[in-house]
């Protein structure tokens, strides 16, 4: 049953790809991006002050980072990437469908748990319990599940959570239904990007993962080699660099530094 319900998510996550593909044409009137959705608090003020200072609109797609990589190898078209993860930048890299990128911001892997922690979550081996319902994205098409995977890898951990995951907790399409489900109380913990606690503080603990046990995410933004607005994207770029451009990821709860190590609108409870 769980097997079938797997293969129904993928089908529904490859159709929600097609569909995005063709939702909207990238126009030459502005720029187009296609950006993870996790970034989409800080990206919609960012794009926004952008159009208000040049005149130049910049439409979005938001989707998982593997997604809008499928979607801009299809298209062919559009001009700006900004996936969650490195590792999706590296493969347009390898496509040659970027030449080179800047990293905008960081994201930083937390554990997230409901209000109180009442399951008592103290390490990355408490995902593991066969009491505690785990949540983390599609490790195939999102950035933070890809994350969630290798923090656990180098912990030792994957298998045991992952069976734990299978048998009775969830993986989601985007890092913000990890957020919704705990605030939902429908899981009890998530591996998920700091800022994304920001939106339901009220509703979730933040647990932070100590940083020899982390891993650092960096968040390219690059443009594509067949923009036909190069220099526009390249001013895109240097406005998102800029002390303004940053100061929008700072005040939706993302980074734009990793030193010194701690988190900005929570206090630094740590695992074990």
């Amino acid at each position: 049953m769980r097997l079938r319900l797997l293969q129904i998510g993928i089908l529904i996550l490859f159709v929600s790809c097609a569909y995005l593909a063709f939702r909207g044409e990238p126009s030459d009137q502005g720029l187009f991006l296609y950006c993870g959705a996790g970034l989409r608090p800080a990206m919609e003020d960012l794009r926004q002050d952008f159009t208000q200072r040049t005149g130049v609109p910049v439409l979005v797609s938001y989707a998982g980072s593997g997604c809008l990589l499928s979607m801009l190898t299809f298209a062919r078209s559009g001009d700006l990437y900004m996936p969650g993860e490195r590792y999706y930048v590296d493969q347009a890299i390898d496509g040659g469908h970027v030449q080179n990128d800047v990293t905008a911001a960081y994201f930083v892997a937390v554990v997230m748990v409901q209000k109180g922690n009442p399951k008592g979550i103290h390490s990355l081996r408490d995902l593991a319990r066969e009491d505690v319902r785990v949540g983390i994205g599609h490790p195939d098409s999102v950035a933070c599940g890809l994350v969630a995977k290798k923090i656990l890898e180098k912990a030792g951990l994957w298998e045991a959570v992952k069976a734990n995951i299978d048998a009775r907790g969830a993986y989601t399409g985007a890092a913000m239904e990890l957020s919704n489900a705990l605030a939902l109380k429908a899981l009890d913990a998530a591996i998920n990007w700091d800022a994304m606690g920001y939106p339901v503080l009220k509703d979730v603990d933040i647990l932070t993962i100590p940083r020899e046990q982390n891993i650092d995410v960096p968040v390219p933004l690059a443009v594509l080699t067949w923009t036909r607005q190069k220099a526009t994207a390249t001013r895109f770029v240097e406005f998102a660099m800029s002390a303004d451009g940053r100061a929008h990821f700072a005040r939706h709860g993302y980074h734009t530094a990793l030193e010194p190590y701690v988190l900005p609108y929570y206090g630094n409870v740590a695992l074990e």
